[in-house]
């Protein structure tokens, strides 16, 4: 769902100016930029899309143009006489473009006056909307064509491969804005005290840190909007990704940023993309076309209904929450409230996530998934949540009024011995109970990867295994991943493995024999020879 609110026009009579950046290329930066400026366009508005990725410039040819008559070289080696007599029009109505020309070597080495003069020619164009293909990496000049707009919008791919570069970018810009908002010389002598992992982190309580500084470096970032769209979508899993990264974002670089949405991919955009021709006008009914026009209605509700400034944030100390404000709840969250939430926010710090393996440890992870875990068992039991919000309202710390007015506990029912089963593994919906039986039939010996296969066509998440068991989550992912070297000793092994068992309605013996096989060969293969 898009997020409202977004982009504030600062002044009617001035251009609402856009940038877009990268950690690394081949992310869809251009096309991005290309194709948002196409669909202004065609809603009415006069935009400008500016190709400032120096020697990556290939903006003209997201648009369908062959060699620009005009260029960002002829402004710069100065063969025009102003920024307006190297802007071309494009066959779209009401866009036009200032073409990048990477072969110039006036374009590839930009001083740092004439880069000031570019952006202050650029910010007196007489355009609704002004787009900045910023280019990609961490240097110098990308940075601060990012942060000249006042709306400034990185993409991702939220894959390992494309987050740790993120990140990387991600700190490298807020050092760039600390530098202009202090100044050179005063953020040198800031610097070494800084948090290497959060830049803004631990500012504001530096010794060295004086009063103008955090005024200054307040005003810098309350200047723009800070955003990111997700591209390299594949499914829901991934869009489901972008909030959570947006929450990963706000709570380790105290930035205020916002997730756009997910751009989609598909054939007739490839198709226009291989044909040199502009997606949003040769396929508007295209994947990839509508995905940008919806980003396009965001940009112009804002328009119409601008936000308040933000200046940085200041999250409470995770230390200092009490379980609602660790899983994000409400005092009066139902059961399926606090299910919900504690799935959503456990998921980014599993070993299965790409999220959170370029911002904390293992260790970290670990730590972080037993706080969730900790409060997850605590709220989801009838008898400790009434007894602890009885704490929480002795204390101050909740109103008697805020309480949930019924408790109530997850939907289960009891075997005869005496194990609590999931209603998952009872009566299912005679889709799922197909699923499950197909799956079953393909499955010849239960190891983890099978295990995962029947939890995952019952319906049945990790979190509610958590619940009934007080396995840990660690554990079941680590059951399911075969990481023996992480599992504990075979006697507990043994009593998880028929826990899981008997949730999931296998027979615990065969599965116990099956798993418990794998274990003792996967410890004799990794036994040293000789031995």
């Amino acid at each position: 769902m898009a997020p409202e609110h977004l982009f504030a026009n600062e002044a009617p009579e001035n251009p609402v100016i856009l940038s877009f950046s990268a950690p690394t290329g081949g992310l869809g930066t251009t096309l991005l930029a290309a194709n948002l400026g196409i669909q202004l366009a065609k809603k009415g508005r006069t935009v400008l899309v500016a190709d400032l990725a120096l020697t990556e410039a290939t903006c003209h040819l997201a648009l369908g143009m062959l060699r620009p008559e005009r260029h960002l070289g002829m402004y710069l080696s100065k063969e025009v006489p102003t920024l307006k007599d190297a802007i071309v029009p494009t066959s779209v109505n009401n866009l036009s473009l200032l073409a990048g020309y990477p072969e110039s070597a006036d374009v590839a080495n930009v001083a740092y006056l004439s880069k000031q003069k570019l952006l202050s020619d650029l910010r007196e164009q007489r355009y609704d909307y002004i787009l900045i293909d910023a280019g990609s990496g961490t240097g110098a000049d990308t940075l601060d064509f990012f942060l000249a707009a006042q709306h400034a919008v990185a993409v991702v791919q939220t894959t390992a491969v494309g987050l740790e570069p993120f990140y990387r970018f991600f700190r490298a810009f807020l050092h760039r804005l600390l530098m202009e908002g202090l100044n050179k010389k005063r953020y040198q002598a800031l610097a070494p005290g800084l948090n290497r992992k959060s830049p803004l982190a631990g500012l504001w309580d530096m010794a060295e840190t004086r009063q103008e500084d955090l005024d200054a470096v307040e005003r810098a970032i309350e200047a723009r909007r800070f955003a990111f769209v997700q591209t390299g979508l594949t499914s829901e899993k991934d869009q489901r990704m972008g909030h959570q990264l947006e929450a990963l974002l706000k709570r380790n670089f105290l930035c205020p940023v916002r997730f756009l949405g997910g751009i989609d991919w598909d054939p007739q955009a490839a198709a226009a993309h291989r044909a040199l021709e502009p997606i949003a006008k040769a396929y508007p009914m295209c994947a990839f076309s509508l995905a940008v026009e919806r980003l396009v209605n965001v940009i112009l509700k804002e328009e119409r209904e601008p936000s308040p400034a933000q200046g940085h944030l200041d999250p409470r100390p995770v230390g200092e929450m009490d379980a609602y404000e660790l899983l994000e709840l409400p005092y009066n969250a139902s059961v399926k409230e606090i299910q919900v939430a504690y799935g959503r926010l456990l998921e980014p710090y599993l070993e299965t996530s790409p999220l959170t393996l370029a911002l904390y440890t293992k260790e970290e992870r670990e730590g972080i998934r037993d706080r969730l875990e900790d409060a997850y068992k605590l709220l989801i039991n009838s008898g400790l949540r009434q007894r602890y919000d009885d704490d929480l309202i002795s204390k101050g710390r909740m109103g008697a009024e805020e309480r949930v007015e019924e408790y109530g506990e997850p939907a289960t029912e009891s075997t005869g011995s005496g194990t609590v089963v999931s209603a998952h593994a009872g009566e299912e919906p005679p889709q799922r109970a197909r699923n499950v039986e197909a799956v079953l039939e393909e499955i010849l010996q239960f190891d983890g990867k099978a295990l995962r296969r029947v939890r995952e066509a019952r319906g049945i998440s990790v979190a509610e295994i958590v619940s009934e068991t007080n396995i840990r989550t660690w554990y079941i992912e680590c059951i399911e991943a075969e990481r023996f070297d992480a599992l504990p000793a075979l006697i507990y092994l043994k009593g998880f493995l028929k826990q899981i068992a008997v949730y999931l309605g296998l027979d615990p013996q065969r599965v116990m024999g099956d798993y418990i096989a794998r274990y003792h060969a996967a410890a004799r293969s990794s036994q040293p020879p000789g031995r």
